[in-house]
């Protein structure tokens, strides 16, 4: 019970000691697009990029009123597609970036931010239609047995900030993220599942190179400060 007492006697006394408006703890709520791409394999068009949707929830503590380090929980679409096939590889993630900002000046807000993260695999399938010459057949493959569970990266950005009201501000940012390693986790003869004997011909090479995750995101959405300023 002494031990509970004292831990919460700390825990109000750091809010006490946080009562400077200007480096109030923050939360967040965002969305915006992906445009994503799978580099390294040879069947990829690393040019074209796939858009897809990305959601989360962020949070931020401030050591200053400029530099902050601030984490996210996010729902990722990435993947990519194909050259000259219809066909793209929809991977779904988790991740948690984890990085510091820096802002130059005050309302609004110019920042910039570096950092990286960690991503859990939820589901990545392989789906389109593939056609070439008298071959057409439809595909739609559950590839995610093939490939890493985790996936680690870097992320940089640069975005704008500005008062809402007393209590939040909006923003918008723009992110490059690099995924840092093999996503393939080699377990299987095709990558993407691409196993009918009359498609193995031309899909040459499935099994040559690592493939890395790379998007970059545009972002907007709201941060709440616990103290009005």
């Amino acid at each position: 019970m002494r031990f509970t007492l004292t831990i919460l006697l700390l825990f109000i006394a750091l809010l006490t000691k946080a009562q400077n408006p200007h480096k109030s703890p923050t939360i967040g709520i965002k969305g915006g697009v992906h445009l994503s791409s799978l580099t390294g394999d040879k069947l990829m068009d690393t040019n074209a990029k796939l858009i897809t949707p990305q959601i989360g929830i962020s949070g931020a503590w401030f050591f200053t009123r400029r530099l902050s380090v601030n984490t996210e929980i996010n729902y990722e679409k990435k993947g990519g597609k194909f050259n000259s096939y219809e066909l793209e590889t929809n991977l779904n993630y988790v991740t948690v970036p984890l990085f510091g900002k820096y802002a130059f000046s005050k309302d609004p807000q110019i920042y910039i931010y570096g950092g990286g993260y960690a991503s859990y695999l939820l589901s990545a399938t392989t789906k389109g239609k593939f056609e070439i010459f008298e071959i057409s057949k439809d595909i739609n493959e559950n590839i995610k047995p093939n490939l890493s569970a985790f996936d680690f990266g870097i992320v940089a950005g640069v975005g704008a900030q500005g008062r809402f009201n007393r209590r939040a501000d909006i923003f918008i940012d723009l992110r490059y993220c690099q995924g840092l390693f093999n996503v393939d986790n080699n377990s299987a003869e095709y990558r993407y599942n691409i196993n009918d004997a009359e498609l193995d011909n031309y899909y040459y090479n499935v099994k040559k190179g690592d493939i890395y995750n790379r998007s970059f995101m545009l972002t907007t959405g709201m941060y709440f400060y616990f103290i009005k300023r």
